[in-house]
């Protein structure tokens, strides 16, 4: 009995749930209850500046965007849709925080805010890049809007900030880059490897990686050498050595160098073996 009375009470709710979903339709008022007291466009426009001011950024993004079309065209209007995208940054929702930014910059190129919104579009990404071993599209991005940032506002305020996130994402697509490279080493794909660890000096000059990445060159060249058909090996322990003596070069302090000299002088001693039974 008490199952039945319980399904009975279900029904009606359900069915009253219903019909109020049904009036609200056919009325044409989709506004959710807790704004309906909201009568003006002002004091919508107070309401989601106060949620905002509190800290309530999805509230104040959800009146924002309801309140923007009756401002659209007027002084007010940049400013919400600012505040607007500015709600999704502060809730650390970076994408989308991007898209609307982005957004700002295409609708008011000329707006005092639109220098901060494209600095903000920038920002976004870089908050969203994940660590060195996943994808790496949101750090692109980022590097590419600060960089287009810092051509378009060479005197901003956000100038020194743009820098220092760029030498982090630099730095993290090194890291990126040697991680690939060392990868092809480690399973013995040695042609593979000599071409991604000189791509990543020559992509990333004077990274925190170099000086490894020569190492790694050495060790790969010898490797390869010893791998490769007889007809290459003198070449390929020539480059071994010549690889060590860059690293000696850039770094005469590394200590890298003596392990990296131990292998010189056997790449030496293989190669003039191959030279002199010609």
């Amino acid at each position: 009995m008490i199952k039945k009375h319980f399904v009975f009470l279900l029904i009606i709710l359900f069915s009253l749930g219903g019909v109020s979903a049904y009036a609200q339709k056919k009325s044409g008022d989709t506004t959710p209850r807790k704004y309906r007291k909201l009568k003006t466009k002002e004091a919508k426009f107070a309401a989601a500046k106060a949620y905002y001011d509190k800290g309530l950024y999805l509230s104040a993004a959800d009146l924002f965007e309801r309140v923007y079309p009756l401002y659209m065209g007027s002084e007010q209007g940049d400013s919400i849709l600012f505040l607007f995208a500015d709600c999704y940054y502060k809730n650390e929702d970076y994408l989308m925080a991007a898209f609307h930014f982005n957004d700002f910059t295409r609708k008011y190129p000329f707006s005092p805010r639109t220098e901060e919104a494209a600095f903000l579009a920038a920002k976004s990404h870089y908050m969203n890049i994940p660590n060195f071993n996943l994808d790496q599209t949101d750090a692109q991005l980022a590097k590419e809007g600060l960089e287009t940032f810092l051509e378009s506002y060479p005197q901003s305020r956000f100038n020194n900030e743009c820098n220092a996130m760029l030498d982090t994402i630099r730095d993290q697509m090194a890291h990126k880059a040697y991680a690939i490279a060392y990868m092809y080493y480690n399973i013995g794909q040695y042609a593979a490897a000599q071409i991604a660890f000189k791509n990543l000096m020559k992509d990333y000059p004077g990274s925190a990686y170099t000086e490894k990445a020569l190492f790694d060159l050495v060790n790969n060249c010898y490797k390869y050498a010893e791998n490769s058909i007889p007809a290459k090996q003198a070449e390929r322990y020539q480059q071994a050595v010549d690889w060590h003596r860059q690293l000696e070069a850039k770094f005469p302090q590394s200590p890298l160098l003596a392990e990296s000299g131990k292998i010189a002088e056997k790449a030496i001693q293989k190669r003039d073996q191959i030279l002199m039974s010609k």
